[in-house]
Protein backbone atom coordinates (compact mmCIF):
# COMPACT_ATOMS: atom_id res chain seq x y z
CA UNK A 1 0.00 0.00 0.00
CA UNK A 2 1.10 3.58 -1.01
CA UNK A 3 1.88 6.17 1.88
CA UNK A 4 -0.67 9.15 1.23
CA UNK A 5 2.30 11.72 1.18
CA UNK A 6 4.47 9.61 -1.41
CA UNK A 7 4.39 11.06 -5.26
CA UNK A 8 2.51 8.65 -7.61
CA UNK A 9 5.01 7.22 -10.39
CA UNK A 10 2.89 7.37 -13.39
CA UNK A 11 3.45 4.91 -17.27
CA UNK A 12 4.50 8.35 -18.80
CA UNK A 13 7.26 9.09 -15.91
CA UNK A 14 8.63 5.55 -16.70
CA UNK A 15 8.83 6.01 -19.94
CA UNK A 16 10.44 9.71 -19.69
CA UNK A 17 13.09 8.09 -17.33
CA UNK A 18 13.94 5.34 -19.64
CA UNK A 19 14.33 7.76 -22.70
CA UNK A 20 16.55 10.04 -20.30
CA UNK A 21 18.78 7.34 -19.61
CA UNK A 22 19.23 5.81 -23.12
CA UNK A 23 20.07 9.34 -24.09
CA UNK A 24 22.92 9.79 -21.21
CA UNK A 25 24.31 6.51 -22.37
CA UNK A 26 24.52 7.75 -26.08
CA UNK A 27 26.37 10.19 -24.88
CA UNK A 28 28.75 8.51 -23.12
CA UNK A 29 29.39 6.32 -25.89
CA UNK A 30 29.72 9.17 -28.23
CA UNK A 31 32.23 10.90 -25.96
CA UNK A 32 34.68 7.51 -25.31
CA UNK A 33 34.49 7.42 -29.48
CA UNK A 34 36.27 10.49 -29.61
CA UNK A 35 38.73 10.25 -26.84
CA UNK A 36 39.36 6.87 -29.09
CA UNK A 37 39.49 7.00 -32.43
CA UNK A 38 38.37 3.66 -33.86
CA UNK A 39 36.62 2.41 -37.22
CA UNK A 40 33.10 4.08 -37.87
CA UNK A 41 30.59 1.52 -38.20
CA UNK A 42 28.52 0.05 -41.06
CA UNK A 43 29.38 1.44 -44.51
CA UNK A 44 31.12 -0.21 -47.23
CA UNK A 45 34.16 -2.07 -46.94
CA UNK A 46 37.62 -0.71 -47.24
CA UNK A 47 40.43 -2.59 -47.98
CA UNK A 48 42.40 0.43 -48.75
CA UNK A 49 45.98 1.47 -46.83
CA UNK A 50 46.59 5.17 -45.95
CA UNK A 51 47.76 6.91 -48.90
CA UNK A 52 50.28 9.71 -48.90
CA UNK A 53 49.29 11.97 -50.31
CA UNK A 54 52.05 15.11 -49.59
CA UNK A 55 55.20 15.49 -48.02
CA UNK A 56 56.98 18.30 -46.16
CA UNK A 57 59.90 19.25 -47.71
CA UNK A 58 59.04 17.62 -50.85
CA UNK A 59 61.46 14.27 -51.50
CA UNK A 60 64.69 15.87 -53.71
CA UNK A 61 64.68 19.56 -52.16
CA UNK A 62 67.93 21.07 -51.70
CA UNK A 63 68.92 23.49 -49.39
CA UNK A 64 65.79 23.32 -47.18
CA UNK A 65 66.12 23.90 -43.57
CA UNK A 66 62.93 22.56 -41.91
CA UNK A 67 62.19 22.17 -38.47
CA UNK A 68 60.22 19.28 -38.90
CA UNK A 69 59.54 16.80 -41.66
CA UNK A 70 55.53 16.42 -42.32
CA UNK A 71 53.47 13.67 -44.03
CA UNK A 72 49.87 13.65 -44.80
CA UNK A 73 47.92 10.86 -45.45
CA UNK A 74 44.43 10.72 -46.87
CA UNK A 75 42.59 9.27 -43.88
CA UNK A 76 43.17 9.19 -40.33
CA UNK A 77 45.78 6.68 -39.49
CA UNK A 78 45.84 4.58 -36.13
CA UNK A 79 48.39 5.78 -33.39
CA UNK A 80 49.50 1.99 -33.00
CA UNK A 81 51.13 0.66 -35.78
CA UNK A 82 50.96 -2.89 -36.82
CA UNK A 83 53.58 -4.63 -35.01
CA UNK A 84 55.60 -1.73 -33.30
CA UNK A 85 54.79 0.09 -30.11
CA UNK A 86 54.22 3.60 -31.76
CA UNK A 87 54.96 5.45 -34.87
CA UNK A 88 58.65 6.44 -34.08
CA UNK A 89 59.72 2.72 -33.86
CA UNK A 90 59.15 2.88 -37.68
CA UNK A 91 61.26 5.87 -38.68
CA UNK A 92 64.89 6.17 -39.17
CA UNK A 93 66.81 9.44 -39.90
CA UNK A 94 70.23 9.35 -41.53
CA UNK A 95 72.37 10.01 -40.47
CA UNK A 96 71.83 9.60 -37.15
CA UNK A 97 70.59 12.68 -35.44
CA UNK A 98 69.55 11.66 -31.93
CA UNK A 99 66.37 10.11 -30.89
CA UNK A 100 63.40 10.22 -33.14
CA UNK A 101 59.91 12.70 -31.94
CA UNK A 102 57.49 11.45 -34.26
CA UNK A 103 53.91 13.42 -33.21
CA UNK A 104 50.41 11.74 -34.25
CA UNK A 105 48.27 14.34 -35.44
CA UNK A 106 45.14 11.89 -36.91
CA UNK A 107 45.85 12.12 -40.82
CA UNK A 108 49.35 13.83 -40.22
CA UNK A 109 52.79 12.59 -39.07
CA UNK A 110 55.42 15.12 -38.08
CA UNK A 111 58.60 13.89 -37.85
CA UNK A 112 61.74 15.70 -36.33
CA UNK A 113 65.26 14.25 -34.63
CA UNK A 114 65.86 15.20 -31.25
CA UNK A 115 69.16 17.86 -32.46
CA UNK A 116 67.47 19.03 -34.89
CA UNK A 117 68.30 18.72 -38.92
CA UNK A 118 72.18 20.51 -39.18
CA UNK A 119 73.46 22.22 -41.76
CA UNK A 120 75.44 21.33 -44.93
CA UNK A 121 73.93 17.51 -45.20
CA UNK A 122 71.81 15.29 -47.03
CA UNK A 123 68.94 13.48 -44.80
CA UNK A 124 67.32 10.40 -45.90
CA UNK A 125 64.11 9.57 -43.59
CA UNK A 126 62.97 5.85 -43.92
CA UNK A 127 59.09 5.04 -42.51
CA UNK A 128 59.52 1.46 -42.37
CA UNK A 129 55.81 -0.66 -43.02
CA UNK A 130 53.70 -0.85 -40.46
CA UNK A 131 51.42 2.73 -40.59
CA UNK A 132 47.63 1.39 -41.00
CA UNK A 133 44.29 3.22 -40.72
CA UNK A 134 41.53 2.79 -38.30
CA UNK A 135 40.52 -0.28 -40.00
CA UNK A 136 43.99 -1.89 -39.48
CA UNK A 137 44.56 -2.15 -43.67
CA UNK A 138 48.49 -1.25 -43.48
CA UNK A 139 50.79 0.14 -45.47
CA UNK A 140 53.32 -2.81 -46.98
CA UNK A 141 56.11 -0.58 -48.56
CA UNK A 142 58.64 1.58 -47.05
CA UNK A 143 58.73 5.22 -47.62
CA UNK A 144 61.82 7.29 -48.06
CA UNK A 145 62.25 10.68 -47.88
CA UNK A 146 65.80 12.69 -49.23
CA UNK A 147 66.28 16.34 -49.01
CA UNK A 148 69.55 18.23 -48.45
CA UNK A 149 70.02 21.72 -46.11
CA UNK A 150 72.54 22.65 -48.20
CA UNK A 151 74.13 21.67 -51.61
CA UNK A 152 73.73 18.37 -54.22
CA UNK A 153 72.50 15.39 -53.18
CA UNK A 154 75.08 12.32 -54.28
CA UNK A 155 73.79 9.61 -56.39
CA UNK A 156 75.72 6.96 -54.44
CA UNK A 157 74.67 3.69 -53.14
CA UNK A 158 75.88 1.72 -50.54
CA UNK A 159 74.37 -1.52 -50.42
CA UNK A 160 74.48 -5.43 -49.37
CA UNK A 161 73.27 -8.31 -47.93
CA UNK A 162 73.04 -8.74 -43.75
CA UNK A 163 73.11 -12.37 -43.01
CA UNK A 164 72.39 -14.04 -39.89
CA UNK A 165 75.03 -16.34 -40.03
CA UNK A 166 74.38 -19.38 -37.93
CA UNK A 167 71.21 -19.22 -39.44
CA UNK A 168 72.38 -18.93 -42.74
CA UNK A 169 69.45 -16.94 -44.11
CA UNK A 170 69.44 -12.81 -44.43
CA UNK A 171 68.13 -11.10 -41.25
CA UNK A 172 65.10 -9.42 -41.50
CA UNK A 173 64.56 -5.84 -40.32
CA UNK A 174 68.08 -5.45 -38.70
CA UNK A 175 69.66 -2.04 -39.14
CA UNK A 176 73.05 -1.25 -40.69
CA UNK A 177 74.77 1.65 -40.49
CA UNK A 178 77.64 3.42 -42.17
CA UNK A 179 80.16 5.11 -40.05
CA UNK A 180 82.82 7.61 -41.49
CA UNK A 181 85.86 7.26 -41.19
CA UNK A 182 86.90 10.94 -41.02
CA UNK A 183 83.76 12.13 -38.94
CA UNK A 184 82.74 9.21 -36.71
CA UNK A 185 79.81 11.24 -35.80
CA UNK A 186 78.40 11.02 -39.01
CA UNK A 187 76.35 7.58 -39.26
CA UNK A 188 74.03 7.10 -42.25
CA UNK A 189 71.38 4.09 -41.35
CA UNK A 190 69.65 1.57 -43.18
CA UNK A 191 66.97 -1.05 -42.29
CA UNK A 192 67.00 -4.75 -44.11
CA UNK A 193 64.26 -5.80 -46.35
CA UNK A 194 62.58 -9.29 -45.54
CA UNK A 195 65.37 -11.31 -46.35
CA UNK A 196 68.27 -8.95 -45.20
CA UNK A 197 68.85 -6.76 -48.17
CA UNK A 198 69.58 -3.09 -47.71
CA UNK A 199 70.42 -0.24 -49.43
CA UNK A 200 71.67 3.60 -48.02
CA UNK A 201 71.66 5.60 -50.60
CA UNK A 202 73.03 9.45 -51.01
CA UNK A 203 76.23 8.92 -48.53
CA UNK A 204 79.05 11.22 -49.43
CA UNK A 205 82.01 9.02 -51.14
CA UNK A 206 84.61 8.42 -48.89
CA UNK A 207 85.83 5.75 -46.36
CA UNK A 208 83.07 4.07 -43.99
CA UNK A 209 83.06 1.72 -41.11
CA UNK A 210 79.34 -0.77 -42.23
CA UNK A 211 78.05 -2.39 -39.14
CA UNK A 212 75.49 -4.34 -39.66
CA UNK A 213 73.24 -6.00 -36.58
CA UNK A 214 70.32 -7.49 -35.37
CA UNK A 215 68.51 -5.27 -33.01
CA UNK A 216 66.47 -7.52 -30.87
CA UNK A 217 65.38 -5.33 -28.40
CA UNK A 218 64.73 -2.40 -30.99
CA UNK A 219 66.82 -0.01 -29.02
CA UNK A 220 68.97 0.67 -31.56
CA UNK A 221 72.42 0.47 -29.94
CA UNK A 222 73.89 -2.84 -30.43
CA UNK A 223 74.35 -4.99 -27.08
CA UNK A 224 76.76 -7.67 -25.97
CA UNK A 225 74.57 -10.35 -27.12
CA UNK A 226 73.08 -9.48 -30.20
CA UNK A 227 74.58 -10.71 -33.50
CA UNK A 228 76.88 -8.46 -35.25
CA UNK A 229 79.66 -7.50 -38.10
CA UNK A 230 81.98 -5.11 -39.10
CA UNK A 231 83.72 -4.19 -43.06
CA UNK A 232 85.88 -1.01 -43.96
CA UNK A 233 84.23 -0.05 -47.59
CA UNK A 234 85.62 2.92 -49.63
CA UNK A 235 82.67 4.17 -51.65
CA UNK A 236 83.28 6.26 -54.57
CA UNK A 237 79.46 5.78 -56.95
CA UNK A 238 78.59 2.70 -55.16
CA UNK A 239 79.59 -0.46 -52.97
CA UNK A 240 78.34 -3.78 -52.48
CA UNK A 241 78.92 -5.54 -49.50
CA UNK A 242 77.79 -9.28 -47.64
CA UNK A 243 77.89 -9.16 -43.89
CA UNK A 244 78.14 -11.97 -41.60
CA UNK A 245 76.87 -11.68 -38.15
CA UNK A 246 76.97 -13.72 -35.10
CA UNK A 247 77.11 -13.25 -31.61
CA UNK A 248 80.68 -12.68 -30.60
CA UNK A 249 81.85 -13.67 -27.39
CA UNK A 250 84.84 -14.82 -25.21
CA UNK A 251 83.98 -17.95 -23.22
CA UNK A 252 84.52 -21.52 -24.88
CA UNK A 253 81.48 -23.90 -26.27
CA UNK A 254 79.63 -25.59 -24.49
CA UNK A 255 78.34 -29.34 -24.69
CA UNK A 256 74.62 -28.66 -24.25
CA UNK A 257 72.87 -32.07 -25.61
CA UNK A 258 73.87 -35.46 -26.63
CA UNK A 259 71.79 -37.72 -28.01
CA UNK A 260 72.42 -41.91 -28.78
CA UNK A 261 70.97 -42.68 -32.62
CA UNK A 262 71.14 -45.15 -35.31
CA UNK A 263 70.69 -48.25 -32.95
CA UNK A 264 73.31 -47.17 -30.47
CA UNK A 265 75.85 -46.28 -33.20
CA UNK A 266 75.10 -42.85 -34.03
CA UNK A 267 75.95 -40.04 -30.99
CA UNK A 268 74.55 -36.50 -32.05
CA UNK A 269 76.41 -33.68 -29.70
CA UNK A 270 75.03 -30.04 -29.68
CA UNK A 271 76.88 -27.10 -28.97
CA UNK A 272 75.63 -23.97 -27.26
CA UNK A 273 77.42 -21.46 -29.94
CA UNK A 274 78.48 -22.26 -33.72
CA UNK A 275 81.65 -23.46 -34.23
CA UNK A 276 84.34 -22.41 -35.85
CA UNK A 277 84.15 -23.12 -40.02
CA UNK A 278 87.98 -23.65 -40.47
CA UNK A 279 87.98 -26.50 -38.14
CA UNK A 280 88.45 -30.36 -39.20
CA UNK A 281 86.73 -32.53 -36.74
CA UNK A 282 88.96 -35.81 -36.47
CA UNK A 283 88.08 -38.90 -34.41
CA UNK A 284 91.33 -38.84 -32.66
CA UNK A 285 89.76 -35.50 -30.83
CA UNK A 286 87.14 -37.80 -29.41
CA UNK A 287 87.13 -40.10 -26.32
CA UNK A 288 84.29 -42.02 -24.91
CA UNK A 289 84.61 -43.97 -21.22
CA UNK A 290 82.67 -45.81 -18.97
CA UNK A 291 81.88 -44.46 -15.63
CA UNK A 292 83.00 -44.72 -12.70
CA UNK A 293 86.10 -46.71 -13.62
CA UNK A 294 86.61 -44.35 -17.23
CA UNK A 295 87.79 -47.11 -18.55
CA UNK A 296 87.64 -46.78 -22.70
CA UNK A 297 84.61 -48.54 -24.44
CA UNK A 298 85.76 -51.22 -26.66
CA UNK A 299 83.73 -49.13 -29.49
CA UNK A 300 85.76 -46.28 -31.42
CA UNK A 301 84.84 -42.99 -33.34
CA UNK A 302 85.32 -43.71 -37.06
CA UNK A 303 83.67 -40.53 -38.27
CA UNK A 304 82.66 -36.70 -37.50
CA UNK A 305 80.84 -34.69 -39.82
CA UNK A 306 78.90 -31.43 -39.37
CA UNK A 307 74.97 -31.50 -40.28
CA UNK A 308 75.73 -29.72 -43.61
CA UNK A 309 78.21 -31.98 -44.58
CA UNK A 310 76.11 -35.35 -43.77
CA UNK A 311 72.94 -33.61 -46.20
CA UNK A 312 76.01 -33.43 -49.05
CA UNK A 313 76.62 -36.95 -48.40
CA UNK A 314 73.54 -38.51 -48.24
CA UNK A 315 72.32 -36.30 -51.25
CA UNK A 316 75.45 -37.64 -53.32
CA UNK A 317 74.60 -40.99 -52.37
CA UNK A 318 70.87 -40.39 -53.10
CA UNK A 319 72.38 -39.04 -56.58
CA UNK A 320 74.07 -42.04 -57.40
CA UNK A 321 71.23 -44.49 -56.63
CA UNK A 322 69.50 -42.35 -58.66
CA UNK A 323 71.81 -42.50 -61.89
CA UNK A 324 71.95 -46.06 -61.34
CA UNK A 325 68.29 -46.87 -61.41
CA UNK A 326 67.87 -44.61 -64.16
CA UNK A 327 70.52 -46.35 -66.32
CA UNK A 328 69.00 -49.83 -65.79
CA UNK A 329 65.59 -48.45 -66.96
CA UNK A 330 67.31 -46.98 -69.93
CA UNK A 331 68.01 -50.11 -71.18
CA UNK A 332 64.09 -51.82 -70.75
CA UNK A 333 61.76 -50.07 -73.53
CA UNK A 334 58.82 -49.08 -72.25
CA UNK A 335 55.35 -51.03 -72.45
CA UNK A 336 52.46 -49.32 -73.58
CA UNK A 337 50.68 -48.73 -69.48
CA UNK A 338 53.57 -47.00 -68.47
CA UNK A 339 53.81 -44.86 -71.64
CA UNK A 340 49.68 -44.04 -70.88
CA UNK A 341 50.97 -43.42 -67.11
CA UNK A 342 53.29 -40.48 -67.55
CA UNK A 343 50.77 -39.22 -70.19
CA UNK A 344 47.89 -39.50 -67.94
CA UNK A 345 50.14 -37.80 -64.91
CA UNK A 346 51.46 -34.88 -67.11
CA UNK A 347 47.75 -34.10 -68.13
CA UNK A 348 46.33 -33.50 -64.30
CA UNK A 349 49.74 -31.65 -63.61
CA UNK A 350 48.97 -29.42 -66.76
CA UNK A 351 44.98 -29.06 -65.79
CA UNK A 352 46.11 -27.98 -61.75
CA UNK A 353 48.52 -25.49 -62.81
CA UNK A 354 45.58 -23.83 -65.19
CA UNK A 355 43.53 -24.13 -62.34
CA UNK A 356 46.07 -22.64 -59.91
CA UNK A 357 46.35 -19.48 -62.16
CA UNK A 358 43.09 -19.16 -62.40
CA UNK A 359 42.62 -19.08 -59.01
CA UNK A 360 45.92 -16.38 -58.87
CA UNK A 361 43.80 -14.20 -61.16
CA UNK A 362 40.17 -14.32 -59.80
CA UNK A 363 42.27 -12.98 -56.29
CA UNK A 364 43.73 -10.64 -57.94
CA UNK A 365 40.80 -8.88 -59.45
CA UNK A 366 38.85 -9.33 -56.34
CA UNK A 367 41.74 -7.57 -54.39
CA UNK A 368 41.82 -4.59 -57.08
CA UNK A 369 38.30 -3.85 -56.92
CA UNK A 370 38.33 -3.39 -53.18
CA UNK A 371 40.94 -1.46 -53.84
CA UNK A 372 38.94 1.19 -55.76
CA UNK A 373 41.27 0.13 -58.79
CA UNK A 374 44.38 1.08 -56.94
CA UNK A 375 47.25 -1.70 -58.23
CA UNK A 376 48.51 -4.20 -55.23
CA UNK A 377 52.07 -3.38 -54.15
CA UNK A 378 54.86 -5.10 -56.68
CA UNK A 379 56.03 -8.13 -55.04
CA UNK A 380 59.97 -8.91 -55.02
CA UNK A 381 59.96 -12.21 -56.69
CA UNK A 382 63.87 -12.09 -56.55
CA UNK A 383 65.58 -14.88 -55.04
CA UNK A 384 66.46 -14.47 -51.45
CA UNK A 385 70.58 -13.68 -51.30
CA UNK A 386 72.39 -17.31 -50.27
CA UNK A 387 75.59 -16.90 -48.19
CA UNK A 388 78.84 -17.05 -49.92
CA UNK A 389 80.23 -18.82 -46.58
CA UNK A 390 79.91 -21.49 -45.28
CA UNK A 391 76.81 -22.15 -42.92
CA UNK A 392 78.78 -22.61 -39.28
CA UNK A 393 77.75 -25.64 -37.53
CA UNK A 394 75.94 -26.27 -33.93
CA UNK A 395 75.65 -29.97 -34.10
CA UNK A 396 78.44 -32.64 -34.63
CA UNK A 397 77.71 -36.34 -35.84
CA UNK A 398 79.80 -38.56 -34.29
CA UNK A 399 79.57 -42.09 -36.07
CA UNK A 400 80.88 -45.09 -33.99
CA UNK A 401 82.42 -48.59 -35.22
CA UNK A 402 79.64 -50.21 -32.97
CA UNK A 403 76.99 -50.19 -30.86
CA UNK A 404 77.14 -48.75 -27.09
CA UNK A 405 75.77 -50.90 -24.38
CA UNK A 406 72.64 -49.71 -23.19
CA UNK A 407 71.85 -48.32 -19.47
CA UNK A 408 75.37 -47.49 -19.65
CA UNK A 409 76.90 -44.49 -17.86
CA UNK A 410 79.75 -43.37 -20.39
CA UNK A 411 81.37 -39.65 -20.65
CA UNK A 412 82.01 -37.99 -23.99
CA UNK A 413 84.99 -35.98 -24.01
CA UNK A 414 86.34 -33.75 -26.79
CA UNK A 415 89.39 -31.58 -26.60
CA UNK A 416 90.34 -28.50 -29.27
CA UNK A 417 86.59 -27.34 -29.65
CA UNK A 418 87.31 -23.43 -31.62
CA UNK A 419 83.98 -21.36 -31.73
CA UNK A 420 83.07 -19.06 -34.20
CA UNK A 421 84.73 -16.47 -32.27
CA UNK A 422 87.95 -18.21 -32.53
CA UNK A 423 87.66 -19.46 -28.14
CA UNK A 424 89.45 -22.94 -28.07
CA UNK A 425 88.38 -25.67 -25.23
CA UNK A 426 88.10 -29.07 -23.94
CA UNK A 427 84.66 -30.28 -23.70
CA UNK A 428 83.46 -33.02 -21.15
CA UNK A 429 80.11 -34.52 -20.99
CA UNK A 430 78.58 -37.30 -19.56
CA UNK A 431 75.85 -39.62 -20.65
CA UNK A 432 73.57 -42.71 -19.46
CA UNK A 433 73.19 -45.00 -22.47
CA UNK A 434 69.33 -45.29 -23.54
CA UNK A 435 67.90 -49.09 -21.69
CA UNK A 436 67.66 -51.70 -24.58
CA UNK A 437 63.89 -51.73 -26.10
CA UNK A 438 62.52 -55.06 -25.22
CA UNK A 439 59.27 -54.32 -26.59
CA UNK A 440 58.66 -57.51 -29.05
CA UNK A 441 58.34 -56.98 -32.56
CA UNK A 442 54.25 -56.04 -34.12
CA UNK A 443 53.66 -58.73 -37.11
CA UNK A 444 52.44 -56.89 -39.76
CA UNK A 445 48.72 -56.81 -39.94
CA UNK A 446 46.96 -59.41 -41.86
CA UNK A 447 43.35 -59.23 -44.01
CA UNK A 448 41.10 -61.21 -41.52
CA UNK A 449 39.99 -64.91 -43.47
CA UNK A 450 36.15 -64.36 -42.80
CA UNK A 451 36.41 -60.83 -44.41
CA UNK A 452 38.18 -61.58 -47.37
CA UNK A 453 35.10 -64.38 -47.68
CA UNK A 454 32.60 -61.86 -47.22
CA UNK A 455 34.59 -59.38 -49.90
CA UNK A 456 34.68 -61.75 -52.07
CA UNK A 457 31.32 -62.77 -51.59
CA UNK A 458 29.66 -59.40 -52.46
CA UNK A 459 28.10 -56.69 -49.83
CA UNK A 460 24.66 -58.50 -50.66
CA UNK A 461 25.63 -62.15 -49.78
CA UNK A 462 23.15 -61.34 -46.02
CA UNK A 463 20.44 -59.81 -48.14
CA UNK A 464 20.02 -62.91 -50.33
CA UNK A 465 20.38 -65.31 -47.33
CA UNK A 466 17.62 -63.74 -45.70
Amino acid sequence: MMASGAPRVTAGMRILSLALGVACAGAVALAAACANPSAPPGGPDDALPPLLLDVTPASGDTSVQPRVVTLQFDEVINETPAGSPDLASLVFISPRSGDVNVSWKRSRMDIRPKDGFRDSTVYTITVRPGIQDLRNNKIDSITTIVFSTRGPIPNTVLGGVLFDWPAGRGARDALVEAISVVDTTLAYLGVTDSVGRFKIRHVPAGQYLVRGFVDRNNNRALERTELWDTLRVPLRDSADVELYSYIHDTTAARMSNLVLQDSGRLLVATFDKPLAITQLFTPDQWSVRTLPDSTPVPQRVVRVRTRLQQQLADSADRKRRADSIAAIRDTVPPDSAALARADSVARIRRRDSLAAAERTQREARRQLALRGGRPLPKVDSTPPPKPSRTIPSTELLVQLDGPLPPNARIIVEVKGIATLSGVTGDVVRPYRTPERDTTPARPPARPDSAARRDTAAGPDTTARLR
